[in-house]
Parts: C-alpha cells; structure tokens; sequence
C-alpha cells in the first residue's frame, strides 16, 4: 500500500499529481512516499527509510540562501536548513527530482547521492489544467504571466519588455498576476515604465481561476530569471500552459529539452530585447502561436504518460526489494 508522510497535507499541486498517479496501486509491501517541504518528517521516520521514496523537489538551503536570497550562508537558520537538505538527500535510499539538472545541482551541494534516483518532472494537475473544447479568438493577443514574484522569474525583465513593445506602437494585451517577495519592488518599476496595455494589480487568485485565465490567453511566459535553480528546473508555468495547449515563451535553458523540444516551446534570451522580439514575432505571425500551442500540448500528453509507467515501475521495483 502507498502511504505518504507530509507535515501538512497541503492542497498543493505536486501532492496531487503524486496521489493522482498512485491511487489505483496495490503493493504488497507498505511503501512512503515524503512528499515535498515535509524535510523533517525523515527524521521522524528514518528507521523506515528502506521504504521511503523522498520527494526532495526542492532544496530548503538553496531556496532561502541563493534563489530568494533572504538569509545568508553565515546565518544559523541557513545551517540548520543546510543540515536537514543534507540528510535527506545523502541517507535516503530512493529519492525523486524534478529535473536530472536540479538533481546535479543538489549533488554539487550536498555531496554524491548513492541510492536509487528516478526524474519524476512537475507536470500539471490534468484535472484542472486541460484545453477549451472550443478555442476563442482574441481580438488583441493576450499575454500572462503569474508567478509568486520571487527572483527566479524574472518580472523586471517582462515587464520592460512589454514597454519595448508598447514604444513599437504593438497592439497587445498583458495581464501580470501574482504578489510574493518582490511585489512592491516590481509595482513600482511598473508605475515608473506607465504600460498602458499591461494590468498588475497584486491579485491572489484560485487556482481554478489561473486555469481559466490560461485557457483564455493565447501566449503564457515562464521564467527569465538569472539564478542557478532558474537553469535547472523546468517551471511548473511550462507544463500548465502546455497542458491548457497554449503557446509557451520562457528562457533559453538547456534543462527545458530534457523534457521538451524546440518545437514544442518558443525560448529567448533572459532580457527584455530578446524578450519583446520573440513576441513580436509572434504577434505579427498568429499561425506561429497555434503550431506551437498544438505542438507543446501534444507533448506534454506524451511526457504525463510516460512518467506515470516509469513512476509505477520504480515503485514495483522497491516492492519486489522489501524483505
């Protein structure tokens, strides 16, 4: 039976997608699962640890240290969260990443891991985030971009990049949602570019409602930031807007092909020149943002599938190992 360890059971997407792909399972064999940002819970129960399966996902100690940069090294709450990442990842037995490229990462942080690894990428719950029956046509293209406002995304060099495009005199539409860590910062470099054709007002919304506003836009941007954790992971906007069959923009990044392909999702240059071209173009060549909209959501089908048989099969083979 599939068990999970958490320290709260958060509505949270990943969760979801784990449980979703794991409900119909029958081992003979009780296996955990530690679901992500429950680091602690391994100490809870490491006497367990051959039948755990720890969903490492994301580094406390790189999140707060080098991403969101909001303690430093030197601190004592960046020691302590060094220490739990250090034992998760060097003691567990199976451990799961999003990217081969965060999982690298994690290794040049925290030392060689000698257990057994399986790349179990973000995907996107298929319950909420799915195609129109019926696409709409928009008068004016339709740009998003949602986000937490936390470095990785990179909001500063999007936003000049829709005032690269508003001085052009192109005709579009932008809606920037989201508030986090960098809200303010962000909203004043918006008052001070004065868009015209963008709304950021530092709205919350469910994520029901993010589906819908995915399905009613016709381009969606990940990520432009400049950190390392931006270079090793594919965010979880590339897979929701390709699973919403939506054309996707984000920053050129080798870690996106571990998964994707330049067919699939149109990449640029973290700046806001890059950035404003690569929409223009697509602005100025509709037919473009249905290839790749088609292109990008058959795609992501094939990556759902397949990680669902390998996840099953990695948990079968712990199955089979448990004495």
């Amino acid at each position: 039976m599939i068990k999970y360890l958490f320290r709260h059971n958060k509505d949270y997407s990943r969760f979801n997608i784990i449980k979703k792909m794991t409900e119909n399972l029958d081992f003979k064999n009780d296996i955990y699962i530690l679901l992500p940002f429950s680091k602690n819970q391994f100490f809870k129960y490491f006497l367990k640890k051959d039948r755990i399966v720890n969903d490492f996902f994301i580094s406390n100690y790189d999140t707060y240290v080098y991403d969101r940069k909001k303690i430093t090294n030197k601190n004592p709450r960046a020691w302590w969260k060094y220490f739990q990442d250090w034992f998760n990842f060097r003691f567990s037995k199976y451990l799961l990443s999003d990217t081969m490229a965060h999982f690298k990462y994690w290794e040049e942080l925290f030392g060689k891991f000698k257990g057994k690894h399986l790349v179990l990428p973000v995907l996107a719950d298929t319950s909420i985030y799915y195609p129109r029956e019926k696409e709409i046509i928009n008068n004016k293209v339709k740009i998003l971009f949602y986000g937490s406002f936390i470095p990785l995304h990179g909001i500063d060099i999007i936003l000049n990049a829709f005032s690269i495009m508003e001085k052009e005199g192109i005709e579009f539409e932008a809606n920037v949602i989201g508030r986090g860590q960098m809200y303010n910062q962000m909203k004043n470099l918006f008052d001070e570019l004065n868009l015209q054709n963008v709304a950021m007002n530092g709205e919350l919304i469910k994520e029901e409602q993010l589906a819908d506003l995915i399905r009613s836009s016709d381009i969606v941007l990940g990520v432009f930031g400049n950190s390392q954790k931006a270079k090793s992971v594919i965010p979880n906007k590339v897979y929701q807007a390709t699973a919403c069959k939506k054309c996707t923009v984000t920053m050129e990044s080798d870690v996106l092909w571990e998964f994707y392909s330049k067919k699939d999702l149109l990449t640029c240059q973290n700046n806001p020149i890059s950035l404003s071209k690569t929409l223009i173009d697509l602005i100025n060549d509709k037919n473009k943002i249905e290839e790749f909209s088609q292109n990008g959501y058959n795609r992501f089908i094939q990556i759902y599938q397949e990680t669902q048989m390998r996840f099953i099969d990695f948990l079968k083979k712990i199955d089979g190992k448990i004495k």
